[in-house]
């Protein structure tokens, strides 16, 4: 069996001793450097809109010179500090072709869902290509690589959905962990045959006599799954008890993406992803602090008071620093940069994350904090205003454009 508990102790020790101290970025942003950083942005967003016109795209079919990727690729260098190593990574044409064969293979397996559902879905395959990467392995979408990043749309958001109770979701729990340990289980609702038909390409893939461990990892993020529905303010979770299922949650779900990528792993490659899921974890409970606040979720983030946020993000930080120097077990030749890329860019989400939420931090934290943004948090408030979620923007005209330049 897998160790998880031995994970979450692991990571919990390493928890306790990072600090909460301010942590050293790589870059101090000026005033006069974060309006150079915005006039570039609305720059791209402006030529981002000139490609909704149809006479555009057609004009780029024959000007290949100016389509969209050197422009994102601009963006990126301007706005964001990228340097030519990650963007190397980033728009590869393995990654832009493994995204848009993930894009249009989900769009035929579930033409229900909604181009949103898919980018919830295009996350993981983006860190299964990371493992993919750093692992040797040629980074394509695999049967499993779909099929685990598709569970994402239809599981997670039946779990999150407030119009269900939650007896039918320990009874949707219960059944699909009757299906992961290989039962026969006869769907009763749409989602839970798309569930199913999604767990069959695992067992195609993968066959259970010679791949137990994929399946050990897939119980165990569904048992994380299962644990997270406690996470209520009304169930009297102590602070030790919430702090454990974040991290069981977060772990597990990247020790699966570990597993059906390469079906065997060492155990300091087990480990190594757990930690990196407890960080996405982490991540995710930033993001989601006004979320889950209005839902009355608990998790370690969302019941702190003002005062101690900040120093919170600055533990999880250091944390993060820490956890991902263990990803470098890893063989892949690239692996130096791609740990960079993947800290750079959560410690950037972070930061934006704080900026968004400003009525919940210290007016001296976030002072300190924006020094080191690219962009000023008011600006990022109000871009965020002008779209509900700007990633999700560049993720559709990402595909909009590349099929339209491709027929």
């Amino acid at each position: 069996m897998l160790p998880i508990q031995y994970f979450i102790e692991h990571f919990q020790h390493i928890w306790d001793e990072s600090p909460d101290y301010m942590p050293v970025f790589r870059k101090h942003y000026s005033t006069s450097e974060k309006l150079e950083r915005e006039a570039s942005y609305e720059k791209f967003q402006g030529k981002i809109k000139g490609l909704q016109n149809r006479r555009n795209i057609q004009q780029l079919k024959k000007d290949p010179g100016n389509s969209f990727f050197p422009m994102f690729k601009a963006f990126l260098e301007t706005v964001f500090d990228f340097d030519k190593n990650h963007l190397k990574l980033i728009l590869s044409d393995e990654f832009k072709n493994v995204s848009k064969d993930f894009f249009y293979k989900a769009r035929d397996f579930g033409p229900e869902l909604k181009p949103e559902n898919i980018y919830q879905g295009m996350r993981n395959v983006w860190i299964m290509n990371g493992i993919q990467l750093m692992s040797e392995i040629p980074v394509k979408i695999t049967p499993s690589v779909f099929a685990y990043s598709m569970i994402y749309p239809y599981s997670d958001n039946y779990l999150d959905d407030a119009n269900i109770t939650e007896g039918e979701k320990e009874i949707f729990s219960r059944r699909f962990n009757r299906r992961l340990h290989g039962e026969e289980v006869l769907p009763t609702t749409h989602t839970e045959q798309q569930l199913y038909r999604l767990v069959a390409m695992f067992e195609e893939e993968f066959p259970r006599s010679k791949f137990p461990e994929v399946y050990e990892s897939l119980y165990a993020i569904q048992q994380g799954q299962t644990n997270s529905l406690k996470m209520f303010a009304e169930n009297g979770l102590s602070d030790n008890d919430i702090q454990n299922i974040c991290f069981e949650k977060g772990g597990a779900s990247v020790l699966a993406d570990g597993y059906l990528v390469a079906g065997k792993l060492s155990r300091e490659q087990e480990q190594a992803l757990f930690g990196y899921g407890v960080y996405l974890q982490l991540l995710d409970d930033i993001q989601d602090l006004k979320e889950d606040t209005l839902a009355l979720t608990k998790t370690m983030y969302s019941c702190m008071p003002e005062e101690n946020l900040g120093r919170f993000v600055n533990k999880t930080i250091h944390f993060g620093r820490k956890t991902l120097e263990e990803m470098r077990c890893f063989d892949g030749a690239d692996n130096a940069d791609f740990i960079e890329l993947m800290n750079g860019s959560i410690e950037t989400m972070i930061i934006e994350s704080v900026g968004l939420n400003p009525t919940r931090y210290t007016a001296q934290y976030l002072e300190e904090l924006e020094q080191f943004s690219p962009l000023h948090f008011e600006f990022v408030r109000r871009k965020r205003a002008e779209s509900k979620s700007q990633r999700f923007a560049l993720f559709q005209k990402y595909f909009d454009t590349a099929q339209a330049v491709s027929v």
